[in-house]
């Protein structure tokens, strides 16, 4: 479980995957069917419908957004600039450079806010000003000539790739890419290689354009994928696996593995004393520790102030020193709440629980730890009961 939740959640796994097929099949065309090639011509235009529909059911407007400023460029380039003049046809060539690095990057660093809602509605003008105005300068050939010779700047002569782009694109493009992966999140990671995906292609040639903004339009839907799944799986407060991860994984238990229930002690104390920002505060210190209890564990937000470990091919007794010795780092390493000049000592109490020949459903056993919990509360706290 530990090793398959590491792969689907690597935000930049899916990118890498989808990035090298495509580049695979824009240096070797030949291993796409002739009766195919209309599905890599029309790729683009599916994925991004399908990425679209995705988002709006998600209400993740960030991804709707681009999946249609990436329908729209490429409708552009591949529809012949919806039948404007080839000066015109080149500045939007050159101008899509610009428009998508530049929009990617600004929605990576925006909060999600939606759809249908005045901001969702307002990005999406917003996105049809830019398409206008493009537009309109790409059809007026002398404004369409001059804005592209000011777009393709060079800084010095070159060839090869450093020729093959604008070098304030290309530098557009690398610092956006850049400043998009720290984010490390798979919707901004997929936004990273969508930007590296029409790159490569403008470099290679406009004939392969087309595996470009298929590489560009699959990554985002993958992005989109994972955020998905990060959502239905992942609390977003502790940044662990959340209880619907946690049905998964008592799934694949097999005969022998023991359950931990522990909860914050005094909870509602910190929360009523020093406000809830503390008391989230205190849960994500918990929650760091816990990501790292080792023994095996995978440690789980059952909800509230309540969590999981889950030790798979391990006994009570066995699981009973990883938690100790969390138990003792998070009481050993206090908080000072902010605006507070006095430190506060956080603990936990846990119960453990495992699977014998009277108790072989998992949620049974966890049922039972939790009672074992009660038990190392009502016993004075800060302690573990087996």
């Amino acid at each position: 479980m530990r090793r398959a939740y590491s792969i689907v959640v690597s935000a930049g796994l899916a990118p890498a995957l989808i990035l090298g097929a495509c580049l695979v099949l824009a240096v070797s065309p030949t291993l796409v069917p002739a009766e195919l090639s209309g599905l890599v011509r029309y790729g683009p235009f599916l994925l991004a419908v399908l990425g679209g529909a995705i988002g709006w059911w998600f209400n993740r407007g960030r991804a709707v957004f681009v999946m249609a400023l990436l329908l729209i460029c490429y409708w552009l380039l591949v529809g012949n600039g919806a039948g404007i003049s080839a000066e015109g046809l080149a500045f939007l060539r050159i101008a899509t450079l610009y428009l998508i690095p530049i929009n990617l990057l600004l929605l990576g660093f925006t909060a999600e806010r939606g759809v249908l809602n005045p901001r969702g509605i307002a990005r999406m003008l917003v996105l049809g000003l830019q398409i206008f105005v493009m537009l309109m300068l790409a059809g007026q050939p002398d404004v369409g000539s001059a804005l592209h010779r000011v777009l393709d700047t060079r800084f010095f002569v070159s060839t090869g790739v450093l020729g093959a782009m604008p070098h304030p694109a290309m530098i557009l493009s690398v610092i956006a890419v850049v400043l998009l992966l720290i984010r490390h999140k798979p919707l901004e990671t997929s936004f990273a290689a969508a930007i590296i995906a029409i790159d490569v292609a403008t470099v290679m040639g406009t004939g392969v354009i087309q595996y470009g903004y298929l590489a560009a339009t699959g990554v985002v839907l993958a992005g989109l994928a994972q955020e998905a799944w990060r959502m239905a799986f992942v609390d977003d407060l502790t940044g662990l696996p959340g209880r619907r991860a946690l049905g998964h994984a008592m799934a694949e238990l097999g005969n022998q593995y023991a359950i931990a229930m522990l909860d914050v002690d005094h909870f509602k104390k910190f929360n009523d004393t020093y406000g809830h920002d503390v008391g989230d505060i205190v849960l994500k210190k918990v929650a760091r520790e816990l990501a790292r209890v080792g023994g095996g564990g995978k440690a789980f937000r059952f909800g509230g102030e309540e969590f999981t470990v889950v030790f798979a091919g391990r006994s009570a007794e066995r699981a009973h020193e990883p938690l100790e010795a969390l138990r003792k780092r998070i009481s050993d390493n206090k908080i000072t709440p902010p605006e507070k000049n006095k430190a506060v000592s956080v603990t936990i109490s846990v119960g453990i629980s495992e699977r014998d020949d009277d108790t072989t459903d998992p949620w049974a056993v966890l049922k039972r730890a939790d009672q074992k919990l009660y038990e190392a509360k009502q016993s004075g706290r800060n302690r573990i009961v087996v």
